[in-house]
């Protein structure tokens, strides 16, 4: 019993030597990084020493520069924010432009819109074609202005 229990207290003795070498080589690895990182990382506090500008930008999306342009149809009022759609909008046929609120700003199918402007569905899905048609190229032309 004598061996087993000196067996046994060897075997510990050499585990726990070995976690040390482990914990040891581990800990020297950890100080050998930071060492390198030290070398190429800049204090914060030295970095307060030289005056700077301050790090800021204005976001001019929701600024508003004019006063957004209104249309009404059907009696209901429809505001168009952007100037370049509401130029192009302006530029569009009164019908056409009536089928484009109505089924976008208003949210109306084409069925109820032919009941409203008294035609056919294939009237109201061409007229709409053809303003969005018409717009595509309105837009551009405008942007190839600027």
């Amino acid at each position: 019993m004598m061996n087993s229990e000196q067996y046994r207290e060897h075997i510990e003795r050499t585990f726990n030597a070995f976690c040390k070498i482990v914990l040891c080589h581990a800990a020297l690895g950890a100080y050998k990084k930071l060492r390198k990182k030290q070398q190429f990382e800049v204090s914060l506090d030295y970095l307060r020493e030289f005056d700077f500008e301050p790090v800021a930008t204005t976001d001019e999306c929701f600024v508003k520069y004019d006063v957004p342009t209104t249309f009404t149809i059907c009696g209901k009022t429809v505001i168009v924010e952007n100037e370049h759609l509401a130029a192009a909008l302006f530029r569009l046929p009164e019908k056409r432009r009536e089928v484009l609120f109505l089924w976008y700003y208003l949210g109306y199918s084409d069925a109820e819109i032919s009941k409203m402007c008294g035609i056919s569905r294939s009237a109201v899905f061409r007229r709409r074609k053809n303003a969005l048609r018409f717009m595509r190229k309105e837009m551009e032309a405008l942007e190839n202005e600027e």
